[in-house]
């Protein structure tokens, strides 16, 4: 089954209250907003879901495009959007090609547990995708699952979405070292994998 496939039957399938990230999950981001870390300007969220975390963000001050591979999960999203009275744009779009954004830079994109869904063969166009899209000086905010107190031999774990692939400091660091400084990192727990860890960044574009 396709990824975009899998993600329309799970939020066809799920209600909204039952999806864990619409719950925020997201005290690191709301952190960096409430300290002006971000700054204001324009924001891309990839992966969007639900849309808590746009909707964060254009309360913050951004002018926000979010995207999610799956129409309904958009569907929430705007019905929460319109719920919280702000404006985003959402779009039903895939990460991993964002063709769809012409020539268009942002000041801050985030891609909350997005990159940790995507193959190996699949990340370096993934990354070449998002710095293109970065202004110089802009900021990435990314969280992924971490192979903090793992087994080195566990490269990942499988969850009805798909292989959830760990990351390490290092690893980060070699996929985004050359494009990226990184500015904070944040260790964290998810609610629905008590035993594993997320790292969370905040990186600044060369």
């Amino acid at each position: 089954m396709e990824s975009k496939e899998i993600w329309e039957n799970f939020y066809k399938n799920t209600p909204l209250d039952k999806v864990p990230w619409q719950k925020t999950q997201a005290d690191f981001l709301y952190q960096l907003v409430k300290e002006n870390e971000l700054g204001r300007g324009t924001a891309l969220d990839l992966g969007c879901g639900t849309g808590i975390k746009a909707i964060l963000l254009a309360k913050s001050g951004f002018k926000v495009t979010a995207i999610d591979i799956s129409a309904t999960a958009i569907k929430h999203a705007k019905a929460n959007a319109k719920k919280a009275g702000v404006d985003v744009e959402f779009l039903v779009e895939d990460a991993t090609d964002l063709s769809f954004l012409g020539h268009e830079k942002f000041d801050l994109i985030l891609d909350w547990a997005n990159l940790h869904g995507i193959e190996e063969d699949k990340r370096e166009k993934y990354i070449k995708e998002v710095v293109k899209h970065i202004k110089s000086g802009g900021k990435l905010v990314l969280r992924c699952f971490s192979k903090y107190k793992m087994s080195p031999n566990e490269l990942g774990f499988l969850t009805p979405m798909g292989i959830i692939y760990l990351f390490s400091e290092e690893n980060i660091k070699s996929l985004y070292g050359k494009y990226f400084k990184i500015l904070r990192i944040n260790r964290s727990r998810p609610h629905n994998h008590p035993y594993r860890y997320l790292d969370e960044y905040l990186m600044e574009r060369i």
